[in-house]
């Protein structure tokens, strides 16, 4: 055996050299999943479960209304704003950049959306796109959302292209690293979208005015989000304003999100 060591040594060397390869690499992937298949961004599930309790107060602004002091609307008990970031043959809103900027120095979380004109998917698609180009190098704490409202998406034979433009365009956003989300009333929920096949997919705020006390159990345990009125009075703005609420701890749920992409 002494005789083959010293006749075989370099060949006996390398193979030695091999196995402790074979050991480190294979010690490697066993602790970290991460290095045996490269995971897939369309795993990652962006479809909360509603707290059932209101976790936030914010409101939702577009250029209509006009300035607005965001440290007053922090000091007021706001802690998110969703800024409307532009629209379907439009591009930005002409106060997105502002309100992002002024939004962020007072502390305020920060959502955006895009009021989407399009009626097909190929649509949504393009939207997506433009609005990718707009929020280019922000971050945001709160979903990006597609507005789906239009009148021309509300009939009944449109249900199957609005379906699609809701998958187009989260997914998408999704795609990109954004935690995306969708805007719509409770009229086209119920009846201009296929609602069962999305509602375990992508997280919805729900428009409805029917009770304009935030405190209503009427949308908890469905929604992420409830815009409860059209019409508030907040201080630093000098216009009526959309109030809303969320039952999803947004901050948390977006940094779970990133810290998942990132272990891809």
């Amino acid at each position: 055996m002494k005789d083959f060591f010293i006749k075989n040594k370099k060949p006996v060397f390398i193979a030695a050299i091999i196995l402790v390869l074979v050991f480190i690499f294979t010690t490697a992937a066993i602790s970290n999943p991460s290095t045996i298949a490269k995971g897939n961004i369309d795993d990652i599930s962006t479809c909360s479960i509603p707290e059932g309790k209101i976790i936030a107060h914010g409101i939702d602004v577009s250029v209509y209304q006009g300035e607005i002091d965001f440290e007053q609307v922090k000091e007021s008990g706001f802690s998110f704003v969703i800024i409307k970031a532009g629209s379907t043959g439009f591009g930005a809103d002409a106060n997105f950049e502002k309100y992002y900027k002024a939004a962020q120095k007072a502390g305020l979380d920060i959502g955006c959306y895009y009021y989407t004109y399009s009626v097909t998917p190929e649509g949504a698609k393009a939207d997506a796109d433009e609005l990718l180009r707009i929020i280019k190098g922000k971050t945001f704490t709160y979903p990006v959302f597609l507005d789906l409202e239009d009148i021309n998406i509300q009939s009944a034979e449109m249900i199957e292209s609005n379906t699609g433009m809701i998958n187009a365009f989260c997914n998408k956003i999704k795609r990109k690293g954004y935690y995306p989300g969708v805007y719509t009333s409770t009229s086209v929920y119920n009846n201009y979208v296929d609602s069962a096949s999305l509602v375990n997919t992508w997280d919805f705020w729900i428009a409805s005015y029917d009770d304009h006390t935030y405190n209503s159990d009427a949308y908890h345990k469905d929604f992420s989000m409830w815009q409860y009125s059209n019409a508030g009075i907040v201080n630093g703005i000098d216009h009526e304003v959309d109030l809303d609420v969320s039952y999803v701890d947004y901050p948390k749920l977006t940094k779970e999100f990133k810290d998942k992409i990132l272990g891809l």
